[in-house]
């Protein structure tokens, strides 16, 4: 069931979810069903249950990591076109704390940052930032008493887990009008990665 809560709409992950239809598209996301290694040591290849393929690169710091989403060009010769590409960036813990999203021609579409648990470090926050259009309101300064203005994300994602520290799916909040979350990120949700290179436990 939907909440209705200062003109934003809450709704658990697989419920309709507004957002914005300009990534319709671009962020259509599917767990990854084959993985082929080009270079272990800086690329990964993956082929999504949609039929795309995303390809990751990592920087010699590993600190760096780009993701570019590619599709079957319609009406090609077995070639591919660029969809999306999303730049993160870790800290020196290894955790993902920005990434950048930007359209196929290279607009800057979005900001993402995420946040963790101070005690247990999971992740608990993905903020999505609109980088064509700043978007919020105007609040007053405690501490000078006078107005400025807040930025605020265009889609929130809360991370939840229970009590043997089991992610659960995750809350999303959205403002702008469009699509629902499996649509834009596939069945997680989220714009967050896993690292490629991490090794399987």
């Amino acid at each position: 069931m939907k909440t209705i809560l200062k003109n934003r709409i809450y709704y658990p992950l697989g419920k309709s979810l507004l957002a914005g239809t300009c990534l319709a598209v671009a962020l259509s996301f599917a767990q990854p069903v084959i993985s082929a290694d080009a270079n272990t040591t800086s690329v990964r290849i993956m082929r999504n249950e949609d039929g795309s393929f995303t390809e990751f690169k990592r920087s010699p710091d590993e600190r760096i990591i780009e993701r570019r989403t590619y599709a079957e060009r319609q009406g090609g010769a077995g070639d591919r076109e660029l969809l999306m590409t999303i730049i993160y960036r870790k800290d020196k813990h290894g955790k993902l704390r920005s990434g950048k999203i930007r359209a196929a021609g290279g607009e800057l579409l979005y900001r993402v940052v995420y946040g963790y648990h101070r005690v247990t470090g999971n992740l608990v926050a993905e903020d999505m930032f609109d980088a064509r259009q700043k978007r919020g309101k105007v609040i007053t300064d405690p501490k000078t008493n006078q107005p400025v203005f807040k930025e605020e994300p265009v889609r929130y994602l809360r991370h939840r887990y229970d009590a043997q520290g089991k992610q659960l799916k995750p809350i999303v909040i959205s403002t702008p009008a469009g699509r629902t979350a499996e649509e834009l990120f596939g069945k997680e949700g989220g714009s967050y990665i896993e690292d490629p290179w991490a090794e399987k436990k």
